[in-house]
């Protein structure tokens, strides 16, 4: 099922990616930084999955990595709840302000290209966490875009590479994109006008459920 949630997330992330864009809600210097991490990172998952597959039996791999991203996400979600009060400038700052973790954003981009590749699991509910800990000065709302800009080009590569494998349910794929558009269009709408105090706890409850459900 991991090439199916990577398939119906082709268009999703499109689709955002657009919304975002015109919204102005994107930092492409922060998008950049992080694909030149997420596509080798990304291929690397890809070989990595081949070879566990072929080493490990079907239940033993799925379990193993169904409660390491469990885990995962929980830390994510126990991470950004250190920074819900933290204040940040409400525009994100201006287009020319400097960026001074290029490596450390660099670093998220390899290692969720990986997470990606291998579980489908990370575009978002690892991505994000870990760019409020590296940017702290950029409000939500431009982190949010700038990370799904990142996904958008980042999961196709990773659903081409899993479609190889044979884990893909076109069926399963349309029905979950059918309900996913108009989600899309309504969190992007909200992203724009809601503030980071309302963005923040949202964003850790929905990272929690998430992980607990995968333990």
């Amino acid at each position: 099922m991991i090439g199916t949630d990577l398939l119906y997330s082709v268009p999703t992330k499109i689709f955002a990616l657009w919304l975002h864009q015109r919204q102005g809600t994107i930092d492409w210097r922060i998008t950049r930084m992080l694909l030149v991490g997420g596509v080798p990172g990304a291929i690397g998952g890809l070989v990595l999955f081949a070879v566990l597959k072929g080493r490990l039996e079907g239940d033993v791999f799925e379990a193993a990595l169904k409660h390491g991203i469990g885990v995962a996400i929980l830390l994510a979600s126990a991470g950004s709840l250190l920074l819900i009060f933290r204040r940040t400038p409400p525009d994100g700052g201006l287009p020319e302000a400097p960026l001074t973790q290029p490596v450390a954003v660099t670093a998220i981009g390899a290692l969720v290209g990986v997470l990606v590749s291998l579980t489908s699991v990370g575009s978002g509910s690892i991505t994000l966490p870990l760019l409020i800990f590296t940017l702290p000065a950029i409000a939500m709302r431009r982190l949010i875009g700038s990370e799904i800009a990142f996904a958008a080009f980042l999961i196709p590569l990773a659903a081409v590479g899993q479609s190889s494998f044979g884990n893909v349910s076109w069926g399963m794929a349309g029905a979950l994109l059918f309900g996913s558009l108009p989600g899309v269009w309504i969190g992007a709408k909200l992203s724009r006008h809601l503030a980071d105090a309302w963005i923040r706890p949202t964003i850790v409850v929905v990272l929690a459920f998430a992980g607990s459900r995968l333990l």
